[in-house]
Protein backbone atom coordinates (compact mmCIF):
# COMPACT_ATOMS: atom_id res chain seq x y z
CA UNK A 1 0.00 0.00 0.00
CA UNK A 2 1.26 3.44 -0.86
CA UNK A 3 -0.31 5.64 1.75
CA UNK A 4 1.13 9.10 2.42
CA UNK A 5 3.14 9.38 5.64
CA UNK A 6 1.52 11.17 8.53
CA UNK A 7 3.08 14.41 9.69
CA UNK A 8 5.59 16.69 8.04
CA UNK A 9 8.17 15.60 5.54
CA UNK A 10 11.66 15.26 7.06
CA UNK A 11 13.10 18.13 5.00
CA UNK A 12 10.44 20.59 6.12
CA UNK A 13 10.79 19.43 9.72
CA UNK A 14 14.57 19.87 9.53
CA UNK A 15 14.24 23.36 8.04
CA UNK A 16 11.74 24.34 10.74
CA UNK A 17 13.99 23.09 13.52
CA UNK A 18 16.97 24.88 11.96
CA UNK A 19 14.98 28.13 11.78
CA UNK A 20 13.95 27.84 15.43
CA UNK A 21 17.53 27.09 16.50
CA UNK A 22 18.87 29.95 14.37
CA UNK A 23 16.42 32.37 16.01
CA UNK A 24 17.46 31.06 19.44
CA UNK A 25 21.14 31.56 18.69
CA UNK A 26 20.39 35.07 17.40
CA UNK A 27 18.58 35.97 20.63
CA UNK A 28 21.34 34.38 22.74
CA UNK A 29 24.11 36.33 21.04
CA UNK A 30 22.09 39.54 21.21
CA UNK A 31 21.50 38.98 24.94
CA UNK A 32 25.18 38.27 25.57
CA UNK A 33 26.18 41.48 23.79
CA UNK A 34 23.64 43.43 25.83
CA UNK A 35 24.96 41.90 29.08
CA UNK A 36 28.54 42.75 28.08
CA UNK A 37 27.53 46.34 27.33
CA UNK A 38 25.78 46.66 30.70
CA UNK A 39 28.82 45.22 32.48
CA UNK A 40 31.10 47.68 30.66
CA UNK A 41 28.82 50.57 31.58
CA UNK A 42 28.76 49.45 35.22
CA UNK A 43 32.55 49.20 35.28
CA UNK A 44 32.98 52.72 33.86
CA UNK A 45 30.44 54.09 36.34
CA UNK A 46 32.49 52.61 39.18
CA UNK A 47 35.74 53.91 37.70
CA UNK A 48 34.28 57.41 37.48
CA UNK A 49 33.07 57.24 41.09
CA UNK A 50 36.50 56.32 42.49
CA UNK A 51 37.65 59.96 43.09
CA UNK A 52 34.44 60.76 44.95
CA UNK A 53 34.72 57.66 47.12
CA UNK A 54 38.41 58.33 47.77
CA UNK A 55 37.68 61.90 48.87
CA UNK A 56 34.94 60.65 51.18
CA UNK A 57 37.32 58.13 52.74
CA UNK A 58 40.01 60.81 53.13
CA UNK A 59 37.55 63.09 54.95
CA UNK A 60 36.60 60.20 57.22
CA UNK A 61 40.26 59.48 58.02
CA UNK A 62 40.90 63.15 58.83
CA UNK A 63 37.84 63.22 61.09
CA UNK A 64 39.01 60.08 62.89
CA UNK A 65 42.55 61.46 63.24
CA UNK A 66 41.33 64.74 64.74
CA UNK A 67 38.98 62.89 67.10
CA UNK A 68 41.87 60.66 68.17
CA UNK A 69 44.10 63.69 68.77
CA UNK A 70 41.35 65.35 70.84
CA UNK A 71 40.81 62.19 72.88
CA UNK A 72 44.56 61.84 73.43
CA UNK A 73 44.81 65.47 74.54
CA UNK A 74 41.97 64.95 77.03
CA UNK A 75 43.62 61.85 78.46
CA UNK A 76 47.27 62.89 78.50
CA UNK A 77 47.15 66.66 78.68
CA UNK A 78 49.12 69.02 76.50
CA UNK A 79 52.73 67.85 76.68
CA UNK A 80 53.04 64.54 78.44
CA UNK A 81 56.55 63.16 78.02
CA UNK A 82 56.72 59.45 77.64
CA UNK A 83 60.42 59.03 78.46
CA UNK A 84 62.35 60.41 81.43
CA UNK A 85 65.19 61.92 79.42
CA UNK A 86 65.77 65.35 77.96
CA UNK A 87 66.64 64.14 74.51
Amino acid sequence: RNLPAKGFRPGILLLGMGAVMGYGWYKLIHGMREANELAREKMWARINLIPLLQAEEDRDQVRRYLADQKREKELLGDNAKVYHSDR
